[in-house]
Parts: C-alpha cells; structure tokens; sequence
C-alpha cells in the first residue's frame, strides 16, 4: 500500500522497564484505569494478578535484539546463493540499572528465588519496586534480626545480597521482562487518543557479566542483558513457539 512519508511514525523517548514472574502475558500488565499509562509505574497493578515491579531509572536506553542465523545454498550455475534458510536465532533485550539497588543487582546477577532466595532484607516494610519477590510471589520477607554482616552490626543490617557459589545442575533463574515506551503519533490519532508501545518477553535470563563499578567520577550502573527464551505457553498465531508481543496500546 503506497503512503506518504510520515515524520509522526519516528518514535523518541525512553522506556520504563519491568520485571515479573515467568509466563506472564502481556494482559497482566494492569493498570488502575483505562486512561492511564503503564509508563507510571505508580498506575501499574502489582499484586497476585500481576506481580511486576519496576526497575527504575535506566541510562542509554532499552534495546531488544532480534538476531536470526542463515545457511546458504549455492548452485553451479548462479554466482550467489539460490536459496537462504534459516538455522538458528536468539532474541535479548540489553539496558544498564542505573539504580544501583541490591534488588536490582540481584536481578542483573540471575538471583535464585524464593524464601531461601540470594537476596534478604531485614526491613519488614517493602517499597514499590521491591525485587526480591519478583519471581512469582508478592510479599516482602519478614524482618530477620539474625541477617548480619558480623556481630558487633546485628540487627542493624537493613539488604544482604549473597554472593552464591551456586552448584551443578542449578538451572537458571526465568523472568518476564516488559518495558514500555512511546508508540508512533500516529498510532494516537488513529485512536483519538494518546498511545503507547508495550514489549512483553515471556521467559528471559539474565547471563551475561555484570560489572560493579565504584568510581569517584562516574555512576554506578548494573549492565544487564536478558537472553529471551520461546514459551511453548504462549503460541505465535503459525502454532509456533512465542518469545512475546509488542502491543501498541491506546489510552
């Protein structure tokens, strides 16, 4: 279909990112109504039928990485290939925390789940981007007077973020990654409205290094890199295997 050039289809801004349990789709990005935006992480629903929590500020932006791998066919009588097809893909999304939370560490770093998880807190209340229930469940662990760094400290440990040896066999920590962005301005006034670009990965891992750097003239930023992962869950409409969605959603 032929159209004119279009400068309100140029999508600038930042994105917000999320992290939740793994499978989520991308209908339990709830928000408290209609009219909001899922950019407001203060808006998005974060109890049982949703369980995200947010990530905070991010510095050089969100980037989802599609990456497919072809093999060729060549014939004796053409120069180039005569055929393409395709061998393997790998999908990631990268960004740097530039909260430099253990919560976020934790996640950056794949920290196992659950009430003997890598990360603890000695802090009964919970703020709103509270990650160590980001695996699938939504209360805060209880305060814990015994988590110390040494004696002459106990009970004033506020976060612990265990550094785990980790053993063979241990598989690796699966998330759901969102992040929301700017849709097109056109995609807005289509609807009459405003509009928004949501990125919903159903199963991501975090494998790649994270450096920690304490610098006197810089930040402190985590690096994170999420490798996504098909959810034989949730199908692409071809009966395939999906790795998530991208929803331009009106509001």
């Amino acid at each position: 279909m032929a159209r004119d050039f279009n400068p309100k289809n140029i999508i600038v801004g930042a994105a917000t990112v999320f992290v939740g349990p793994s499978g989520a789709e991308n209908s339990k990005v709830n928000v408290t109504a209609a009219t909001d935006t899922a950019q407001d992480p203060t808006k998005v629903v974060t109890g049982p039928s949703a369980s995200w929590y947010h990530m905070g500020y991010t510095m050089e932006g969100v980037t989802l990485n599609i990456e497919p791998t072809y093999n060729e066919v060549m014939v004796d009588q053409l120069l180039d290939v005569a055929r393409l097809f395709k061998t393997s893909q790998s999908v990631t999304v990268a960004t740097s925390l530039t909260e430099a939370t253990l919560e976020n560490l934790y996640v950056a770093i794949g920290g196992q789940t659950g009430a003997t998880g890598d990360y603890q807190t000695a802090s009964s209340g919970a703020s709103y981007n509270q990650i160590a229930a980001a695996d699938g469940t939504t209360s805060s662990p209880t305060a814990n007077e015994s988590v110390t760094v040494s004696a002459s400290v106990a009970g004033n440990v506020q976060n612990v973020l265990h550094m785990n040896g980790g053993a063979l066999g241990y598989a690796p920590v699966e998330r759901s990654v969102c992040f929301v962005g700017a849709a097109p301005t056109s995609v807005a006034e289509s609807g009459g409205g405003k509009a928004e670009r949501v990125y919903i990965l159903y199963r991501a891992v975090s494998m790649d290094a994270v450096g920690v750097g304490v610098r006197r003239d810089d930040a402190t930023v985590f690096p994170v890199n999420f490798r996504v992962m098909p959810s034989e869950a949730n199908e692409a409409p071809d009966g395939n295997a999906a790795y998530g969605k991208i929803v331009d959603r009106l509001y």
